[in-house]
């Protein structure tokens, strides 16, 4: 049996990466609603143009129209469907395992080639003087070291589907190539973690059920129709 492929694409979320009216368009009512809720301007063009380009991704993945794809919700540490981790899926039924994180002028989508081999992907904008001395998941963490430690704690959790508790993903030893085995509290899953690509200035992350996966990272490129600025 072949390795499980996971991709990743780092998307920048420039102001015109895409018409505002075009990638408004392909949200729905729960993703205008998260957007609206955003204070500040540019983060809610952040926000819009990263979730756009989400969606084109998913929906070149499933065949389907940006628009097309939804989200279902499963909490796996409590069962619940109204909260959680959200799955895409297409109007087929056909799901994805996906994951999306944002922070600053970046943003990472993760997919899985096996829907069912879960991912989680996280990314995060390097804050010199950040102190992580009352962060539980990161242990003696200073600078860079301490946002790679947070990455991966995050990473996990979102795969696992669990958010962050009191008590935060812990290393077994065991290490698998650039894999790192890890248990995350709440779950009775084996998952795995490593490092991975991301742009200067920030540190990034991936997680998996899977200790032999291969993981590709790209630029994403914009479809031409998408890149196009309005006027």
């Amino acid at each position: 049996m072949s390795a499980v492929g996971i991709h990743i694409w780092t998307v920048r979320s420039r102001p015109g990466a895409t018409p505002p009216q075009e990638a408004y368009a392909v949200l729905d009512a729960a993703e205008r609603e998260r957007m609206a809720r955003l204070r500040r301007e540019r983060d809610q063009v952040r926000y819009r143009t990263v979730h756009h380009a989400y969606r084109v991704i998913l929906g070149q993945r499933l065949g389907v129209a940006p628009q097309e794809v939804a989200f279902r919700r499963h909490c796996a540490r409590c069962g619940d469907d109204r909260h959680g981790k959200p799955v895409p899926y297409g109007p087929d039924g056909t799901v994805l395992s996906a994951s999306l994180s944002h922070s600053g002028g970046y943003a990472l989508v993760a997919v899985c080639d096996d829907p069912g081999v879960p991912v989680g992907v996280d990314i995060e904008r390097i804050r010199p003087h950040m102190d992580w001395s009352a962060v539980p998941c990161v242990s003696g963490g200073r600078g860079t070291h301490g946002f790679e430690q947070w990455t991966r704690a995050e990473a996990l959790v979102k795969a696992a589907g669990t958010g962050l508790s009191r008590t935060p993903p812990r290393y077994t030893g065991q290490a698998f190539g650039s894999w790192r085995a890890a248990v995350v509290p709440g779950s009775g899953h084996d998952w795995f973690v490593r490092s991975v690509r991301s742009p200067a200035g920030y540190a990034a992350s991936v997680a998996g059920a899977s200790p032999d996966a291969r993981v590709r990272v790209a630029d994403w490129r914009w479809p031409a129709r998408c890149a196009a600025t309005s006027g």
